[in-house]
Order: structure tokens, then C-alpha cells, then sequence
């Protein structure tokens, strides 16, 4: 599955109407980025608006006071990309039509380790068997294109809206004639494609 890993311009001002709603003062309790295999991150979930989006990601950031707006914009079509620079890396949110969370992306300053969340080396839960420790066996297990050079892990689960979203991990690139990279790099959780209807359907009923 090809992963889009372009760079985004950053420093542009996110237009005020995106932010209009979100408070400068917000009276709750940070979240932090949560759990890695949280189907969120930093709050934030598939299908969510730009303000709960926003202020999600200012409150559980712990962001301060004059960094309630994103660090960068990008339009893409209809959608926009967002970008926050954060101490524990680069956060993208695409926001489907402008007005929904149909992607989040997590690009780690500093790597998580496939041990470390109990991803498995390959498909199958062969690898719970005897006395190792036991893997996350949802997690299928492949690249994220025809040239094998990143590996990645992901698991599909159903929203009450009737869509389905798709967590998944991508490890650093293989260098050549090296071993596969033990290091997860990015977080991405989206809508799934064959979704998109769905998705579309059940946010424009809100």
C-alpha cells in the first residue's frame, strides 16, 4: 500500500475560519497522544470536525496559549493537510471537503519499536506459539509498495457510523542487504477506500 510522505510547507497561517470555534482558553484535561494502538492520536478520530479536531489536538498537546492553529496548511483538491510540529514528532491531519478527519498521520521524532508494541515479524499467530512473548496477532503484516523497502502493519476495524478505518505502522527503510527495520516511523489511520461512500455519507448526516 503506497504511503504519500511528502513534505508539507510549514509556517502558513491556518485561515481563521478553520479556527473560529476553538477557545483559547479550553478548561480539560490533556490526553497526550494516547495509547499506539489507539484508533486516535492526540485525541483526534476519523470523522471527527476541524474545531473538536483542533482543540483535541491543543488540549491533549498540552499546546499553549497563541498555538491553537496548526504550523502549516496545505490544500489538496477539496481536502486540506494540517500539520502541528510536536516534541514527540510531526502530526498530519487531512481533513476530507475541508470539513472531516478522513486521515492522521504520526511521524515519530523518535522511533517506537516493533517489540515494543508486540507487532509480529509476519502474518499469523504462529509467532504466540511456545514460550515467547505474545504478539498482537491483528496486525496483518506486509510493505507499503512492490519494492519492499518499508514494512508495514495493519489492522481494519468497523465504526458504529457503518465505515471502516485502518490503523496502521510503517517501519524505517530498508537498507539494502540489510535486515527488515525493527523501528516504526509512522502512525497512519484512515478511511478505507472501498469506504469512501460510506464515510462521506454517514459525516454528512451529522
Amino acid at each position: 500500500m503506497p504511503i504519500n510522505n511528502s513534505r508539507l510547507r510549514v509556517g502558513i497561517l491556518l485561515p481563521a475560519a478553520l479556527c473560529a470555534s476553538l477557545a483559547a482558553s479550553v478548561r480539560a484535561r490533556a490526553q497526550d497522544a494516547g495509547s499506539p494502538h489507539d484508533p486516535a492520536i492526540y485525541g483526534v478520530r476519523i470523522g471527527m470536525d476541524v474545531p473538536t479536531a483542533l482543540q483535541s489536538v491543543f488540549v491533549s498537546a498540552k499546546r499553549q496559549s497563541g498555538q491553537e492553529k496548526p504550523d502549516g496548511l496545505r490544500n489538496e483538491g477539496k481536502d486540506k493537510r494540517v500539520l502541528y510540529k510536536l516534541k514527540e514528532g510531526n502530526l498530519q491531519i487531512v481533513f476530507g471537503d475541508g470539513q472531516w478527519v478522513r486521515e492522521i498521520q504520526m511521524e515519530y521524532a523518535k522511533p517506537l519499536l516493533q517489540d515494543d508494541l508486540k507487532l509480529l515479524d509476519t502474518s499469523g499467530t504462529f509467532g504466540n506459539a511456545g514460550g515467547e512473548t505474545r504478539r498482537d496477532d491483528r496486525y496483518s503484516v506486509g510493505f507499503t509498495g512492490d519494492d519492499k523497502k518499508e514494512r508495514y502493519w495493519w489492522r481494519d476495524e468497523k465504526t458504529d457510523a457503518g465505515y471502516r478505518i485502518r490503523i496502521g505502522f510503517v517501519s524505517a527503510k530498508l537498507i539494502k542487504g540489510g535486515l527488515s527495520s525493527k523501528e516504526i516511523v509512522r502512525k497512519i489511520i484512515t478511511v478505507l477506500p472501498e469506504d469512501k461512500d460510506k464515510f462521506n455519507k454517514a459525516v454528512s448526516q451529522k
